[in-house]
């Protein structure tokens, strides 16, 4: 039986996922740029994406980030009486402004929580392919 993450464990590796670090060793950078996730950790090479399809759990955290951010547009707009139309075209733009860094923080995220919940040195994962 896997042990369960501690607060502590939570709260250090949201830590590392917002300063974009590895959440093995806390020390190296997920990614250089907003579209490109590097495949390893440049300081202690431990590998990102652990398997295939490893970030389609991603997709769900970018959907929940993008609705969270587009509420303090959409909401207001609608209780002013904003046309439908206008109110989308909003969210729209907001959405492609914000689309590199919901991209990038849903898998850093993603990572953080998989590993928080099962850790890659307890998981019997292998650095090398």
């Amino acid at each position: 039986m896997k042990p369960q993450p501690t607060a502590r464990r939570l709260v250090r590796h949201l830590w590392l996922a917002v300063r974009n670090r590895c959440p093995r060793c806390g020390r190296g950078a997920v990614a250089r740029l907003p579209w490109h996730t590097r495949l390893r950790c440049e300081v202690c090479g431990h590998r990102f994406e652990r398997e295939p399809g490893y970030y389609t759990g991603a997709m769900y955290l970018s959907y929940s980030f993008g609705a969270v951010i587009t509420l303090p547009v959409w909401v207001p707009m609608l209780l002013a009486g904003v046309a439908v139309p206008w109110i989308a075209c909003a969210v729209s733009a907001e959405l492609i402004v914000a689309a590199p860094l919901l991209f990038l923080a849903s898998r850093v995220v993603w990572m953080h929580l998989d590993c928080a919940f099962d850790p890659p040195h307890e998981a019997g994962e292998v650095l090398t392919p």
